[in-house]
């Protein structure tokens, strides 16, 4: 009934909203919630006269200026969905209030435990938020979530091949409809987590947030996540998707992309498949986040833009996907089909078992996949894989990177060109180091076309099927400590070269390339250019 009911809501809402906004006034001030000790007959203006539940805050509208505070070390059980939307200057604020543990919201295990439909201007903030149905699962939460922890904690175990068809569910679900531009949603300082939703549904999870129509173009202007944890999750930790998505390479013809996208700061893991996906959007920031333990029950990479433009993935952590048997994907950093001009720089990418970087593209129905830079990236014992260029890719560069295979990492291709649909084009790879202390360990180009190596280095143990670079040098790049990094971007100075490398000065002038290096030293256009991810100072 429960299921049936919160379908009814997700139809109805929008109608409902129109109701109720034209029967009531307005609320431009703050109201404050105390699960414990409120009433809902109370102002709610202080948190002495606070109301109690969820409903009442359902039953009225905000304005601009409007807050909503919850208690904290307080607990609500069922569904928030707010109504109104403030204004650039007047913002509508959710948050806590007093000191103690993040107030918690536990959804029913319905479609969502925080709606908002066609409202903008709004800001959520320092709650703790779930969704949870047990009896999908036979087990409470917290079991469930210990459950997740073993997936990748035995990983001489085969995991369970997931199929099931659960209720999709989402923590947070935002919908927007044949509004226009949407401004300034903004999500901060939140777990999200304890969301057990359909395995094989991609559109349910942690945030989610969904573009709908088809006749007035619609679109998030002003997106920001940031500072949250995302943990065990069922499907995605963060995604989003838009019905204004149809285009080809050379021409948009209903591709409505959401701007001013920026997600920072944020910790994804244990998430069922992929941790973070953004679809249709222009100059999206990913930035200073860490994706760890990801895909866990079912094929996926941590990250990947799909149907994007220029896309700044930099100075993210990816590592520990995991793979099992027959999996498609189980990597780092994705730059995913229908995208142009995607950069990846500054990353650091280690231990995953299949593979650090994927650029793709189906080449299928009009599939594409253009311009891709990958630069200044650190890439440490991945398993199967390091990268893997696969599709009707085209005009893709790879330069001054890091490919570090240590003496355990055996019978891998550090580079595989492969189809799908089609065969990568006009790949080049300038200035990185493979170092390589494997064995057996390959390089595999396929039928892919107009590859270019220049300026490479290559050191270590054979590597079968080495590329042909005239420029190419073998000996030791003599790195501090290679092979040291651990967790966190502290742990990767052995990368860092040490004075007489024959990486110094001697890589390939690459126009327009980045101003810095991977710990901030200048490089100047037009002037001699180290190898690798350092340049010497």
């Amino acid at each position: 009934m429960k299921t049936l009911t919160n379908t009814l809501k997700t139809l109805f809402l929008p109608a409902l909203i129109v109701i109720i906004s034209g029967c009531s006034g307005t609320i431009n001030t703050a109201r404050y919630l105390d699960a414990s000790n409120g009433d809902d007959s109370r102002d709610g203006k202080t948190p002495e006269t606070a109301w109690k539940s969820l409903e009442k805050v359902n039953s009225v509208e905000f304005g601009p200026g409007a807050e909503i505070l919850f208690k904290s070390g307080e607990k609500w059980t069922g569904e928030l969905t707010p109504l109104g939307s403030g204004q650039e200057d007047k913002l509508i604020r959710i948050d806590k209030y007093g000191e103690g543990e993040k107030p918690v919201i536990h959804g029913d295990g319905g479609l969502f435990t925080i709606y908002l439909f066609n409202q903008e201007y709004w800001e959520i903030s320092n709650l703790e938020i779930t969704n949870y149905n047990a009896l999908e699962e036979g087990l409470d939460m917290e079991a469930w979530e210990q459950k997740n922890i073993s997936y990748w904690v035995e990983t001489d175990t085969i995991r369970p091949k997931y199929t099931e068809e659960r209720t999709r569910k989402t923590a947070i679900l935002v919908e927007a409809e044949d509004i226009g531009r949407v401004s300034h949603l903004h999500f901060s300082d939140l777990e999200i987590h304890g969301v057990n939703g359909t395995i094989i549904d991609k559109h349910n999870g942690g945030l989610f947030l969904r573009i709908k129509g088809d006749s007035l173009p619609t679109y998030f202007d002003g997106l920001l996540v940031e500072n949250c944890h995302f943990h065990d999750l069922d499907n995605t930790g963060m995604a989003n998707t838009s019905s204004w998505m149809t285009r080809s390479l050379t021409e948009n013809t209903n591709w409505v992309p959401s701007k001013n996208v920026v997600i920072r700061n944020n910790r994804f893991e244990r998430t069922a498949a992929n941790a973070l996906i953004v679809r249709v959007s222009d100059s999206a920031l990913i930035e200073h986040n860490l994706f760890t333990h990801c895909a866990i029950k079912r094929s996926g990479n941590a990250f990947y833009p799909f149907n994007c433009d220029n896309t700044i993935m930099q100075y993210n952590e990816a590592c520990f996907t995991k793979y099992n048997e027959g999996d498609g994907d189980a990597g780092g950093f994705d730059s995913d089909w229908r995208s142009k001009n995607c950069l990846i720089q500054y990353n650091y990418s280690h231990d995953n078992e299949y593979g650090a970087l994927l650029v793709c593209c189906n080449g299928a129905d009009d599939g594409f996949n253009d311009g891709t830079i990958v630069r200044y990236n650190i890439f440490q014992n991945e398993g199967h894989h390091v990268i893997r260029v696969s599709g009707k890719t085209t005009n893709t560069t790879i330069h001054n990177n890091v490919i570090y295979t240590g003496e355990g990492v055996s019978e891998i291709d550090i580079i595989w060109h492969k189809s799908w649909n089609g065969f990568p084009d006009n790949t080049s790879y300038y200035n990185n180091i493979f170092y390589n202390l494997g064995a057996d360990n390959r390089y595999e180009f396929s039928k892919s076309t107009n590859n270019l190596f220049s300026h490479n280095i290559f050191y270590g143990k054979p590597v079968a099927n080495e590329p042909v670079d005239e420029n190419k040098i073998i000996s030791d790049p003599m790195f501090i400590d290679p092979g040291s990094g651990g967790m966190g971007f502290s742990s990767i100075e052995g990368y860092k070269i040490n004075q007489g490398s024959p990486a110094i000065n001697t890589g390939k002038i690459i126009p327009g390339n980045v101003g810095v290096d991977l710990w901030g030293n200048e490089i100047t256009e037009n002037q001699s250019t180290d190898r690798g991810v350092m340049e010497f100072k």
